[in-house]
């Protein structure tokens, strides 16, 4: 592949599909190559990303976009090798990001909501943390609100990850060399609860504030620390970025976002740590939405070409690729006789928006007017019963939630677009071909995190590929803190606590917090 074309979208034919302009690029290669070779650790977080998003978007690479996965590259001709990992926290089998991102952290479980704290309270010294007292340049990036629980987790020791306002001042306390990613909301004065202007504030303690993706380009060899924040809330699904100029114009990629950051932090002899999290993963699969999911994971493959660019000259350098939990049970299913429809299925998917995006412009809407909204973002055909059912799902108020269904009409819109129908043959009890109608064919069990175990990649470490002696095969999310640790040279060992001793600190939500809760993890 060649990397200075590694963004170019043959399917969109966009401007904003080209990551930086050849000359910018350029820049950025000659600035890898005169980077100091000091040790660093780059840890990839692909947030609720299931496996069947990775069958997706390969099979879209190879088919439709003509590209090649910088990650399958890693494995089948690189050698990296491939693990198994538990994610369960010490709340449930089921976790969310907070306590899976702690114990990449700092080796210690905690439960959900919490963030490197245990659950009695006492903190847990963070990587980020242990990294920056050796002297080391640190930083996180993200496609969701840079104070969200993943990025959250390695610098801010809050008890509630929904805390935002307070956890965008960790990162000012901890002095991050880089944070960018989403959030404005949580520090613009005119958002903020408090009205504090931490903009200015970090500009007081010598930070480039950034707002634009023009903004971020012009800093791409700036020597102060960096906080980019690019949209109100998370940044915009990269398949509306994609295909709306007013979105792309302003919010950066993620290969972008992981260029600068690396110039930035891979310049110190002493060493880095930096986490790139492809958030919206997570959020897509929350709302069935199996387009978007795909192509986030593919925006996630394209900083990982950037990381694989900048390794091969900086090979003192460990990769870390994983996910923090499975999602909403994303499966590509089986379709047809002899599933020899599978594959055309598949690819009928091609949106150009996001349910995000199309529910934002169904808001107020006819069901009528719904249809034809829905209709022209997914070039699906659908029916006057189904607009009504997705008109109910985003109006109604409902009685019940079953089969932890919560998102609507999100989960309703997933459910049409894989909708099929095939002609039974009465006498032989068998489908027949052709199909009455054949969309889509990915389903979901759910619009909750699952509990199946994650992969985990290595690779560098000045190497072919990365793996310490007697590891074993399957893992817990707690053991990367010691592969990250082990490979700086620190030690330190964080308390725990064991299922039965967290277990009185275990609370539930109330419903209406439940529900706060579930509105800003992806709104």
């Amino acid at each position: 592949m060649n990397r200075r074309d590694f963004l170019k979208v043959t399917a969109a034919g966009l401007a904003y599909a080209t990551v930086m302009t050849n000359d910018l690029f350029g820049q950025v290669i000659r600035e890898f190559g005169k980077i100091s070779q000091a040790k660093g650790v780059i840890f990839v977080v692909g947030d609720g990303w299931p496996l069947g998003v990775m069958k997706m978007y390969d099979e879209f690479l190879k088919r439709k976009f003509r590209e090649r996965s910088t990650l399958f590259d890693l494995i089948e001709n690189y050698g990296a090798p491939v693990y198994l990992q538990n994610t369960s926290s010490l709340s449930s089998v089921v976790t969310d990001s907070a306590p899976a991102s702690t114990a990449w952290a700092t080796g210690s479980k905690t439960i959900n909501r919490m963030l490197a704290s245990l659950p009695d309270g006492r903190p847990l010294k963070t990587i980020l943390e242990l990294a920056k007292e050796k002297g080391m340049s640190i930083g996180c990036v993200t496609t969701t609100r840079i104070t969200h629980a993943t990025p959250a987790a390695w610098y801010s020791h809050n008890m509630n990850r929904d805390d935002e306002d307070n956890i965008a001042l960790d990162i000012l306390r901890l002095r991050l060399d880089v944070a960018m990613g989403g959030g404005q909301r949580h520090f613009d004065p005119a958002m903020r609860k408090d009205g504090r202007n931490l903009y200015q504030e970090f500009i007081n303690a010598g930070y480039d504030v950034v707002k634009t993706r023009d903004e971020l380009r012009r800093l791409a060899v700036s020597d102060k620390p960096i906080l980019g924040v690019f949209n109100k809330s998370h940044l915009s699904y990269f398949v509306d970025r994609l295909n709306d100029s007013s979105l792309g114009n302003v919010q950066p990629t993620l290969a972008e976002m992981t260029m600068v950051a690396l110039m930035k932090l891979a310049r110190n002899p002493r060493g880095f740590v930096l986490q790139v999290e492809a958030g919206r993963i997570d959020h897509a699969c929350h709302a069935n939405d199996a387009y978007s999911a795909m192509m986030d994971c593919w925006e996630m493959d394209q900083a990982l070409g950037v990381i694989f660019d900048f390794m091969r000259r900086n090979p003192d350098v460990l990769l870390i690729i994983t996910s923090d939990h499975g999602n909403s049970g994303f499966g590509i299913n089986g379709t047809g006789p002899e599933y020899n429809d599978a594959t055309e299925a598949l690819l009928k998917y091609e949106n150009t928006a996001s349910f995000e995006y199309m529910i934002r412009r169904m808001k107020g809407k006819s069901a009528s007017e719904i249809k034809d909204i829905f209709e022209y973002y997914t070039k699906q055909p659908i029916t006057d019963d189904e607009a009504q059912a997705i008109y109910n799902g985003l109006n109604a108020s409902r009685e019940y939630f079953e089969n932890d269904f919560w998102y609507e009409p999100e989960a309703t819109m997933g459910f049409i677009l894989r909708k099929s129908k095939y002609r039974a043959n009465v006498k032989t009890e068998k489908i027949e071909k052709p199909a009455l109608l054949r969309r889509g064919n990915v389903g979901f069990t759910s619009t909750n995190h699952t509990a199946e175990d994650q992969l985990v990649v290595m690779f560098g470490g000045r190497g072919r590929y990365f793996r310490l002696t007697g590891m074993k095969s399957r893992l817990d999310n707690t053991d990367l803190y010691y592969v990250m640790t082990r490979y700086l040279g620190i030690k330190y060992e964080n308390p725990k606590m064991t299922e039965d001793e967290a277990r009185r600190y275990i609370t539930a939500l109330t419903p209406a917090e439940w529900r706060r809760h579930l509105e800003l993890h992806i709104a």
